[in-house]
């Protein structure tokens, strides 16, 4: 048809609206930010919180990397209990043997702990340190949050 001459009229173009606006912002989307900006807001303060609490725990894991007696390494063990119970029960233990089985290690270890306790050089072998330090990192890791 084309080619003998017809054409294809133009089709009108129908007037369209304008494009909208983003703002003013309808109040449904006002709510929906303040909505999740209070949830972010939450969230944050519970994760600081956390943090804080767990100071103690991020402590002791730097302080098992330094190196240390038998009297520091026992000072430690003491400390970290005292996060979790009462002070009267752990202070009313002055063997060292009545609350190192409350923690768990290595018979031969923890018996090596309280013969060398309060003995003139007093420092275990690289083997036991690091079995000590191993041990311990893993009692860390199972307490639970304070």
């Amino acid at each position: 048809m084309l080619e003998k001459g017809f054409t294809v009229p133009t089709l009108a173009e129908p007037s369209l609206p304008g494009a909208p606006s983003w703002f003013p912002l309808p109040p449904g989307w006002w709510i929906l930010g303040g909505i999740l900006l209070a949830a972010l807001l939450a969230i944050g303060l519970f994760r600081a919180a956390k943090w804080r609490r767990n100071r103690w725990r991020r402590e002791a894991l730097a302080a098992i990397a330094q190196p240390q007696s038998v009297d520091s390494w026992l000072l430690l063990m003491k400390r970290i209990l005292l996060v979790h119970q009462p002070r009267e029960v752990i202070a009313a233990q002055t063997d060292p043997a009545r609350w190192l089985a409350q923690i768990p290690l290595d018979n031969a270890l923890r018996e090596e702990l309280v013969q060398r306790y309060c003995h003139p050089n007093n420092q275990l072998s690289d083997v036991r340190t690091t079995a000590l330090r191993a041990q311990l990192h893993t009692w860390l890791e199972g307490l639970p949050d304070v």
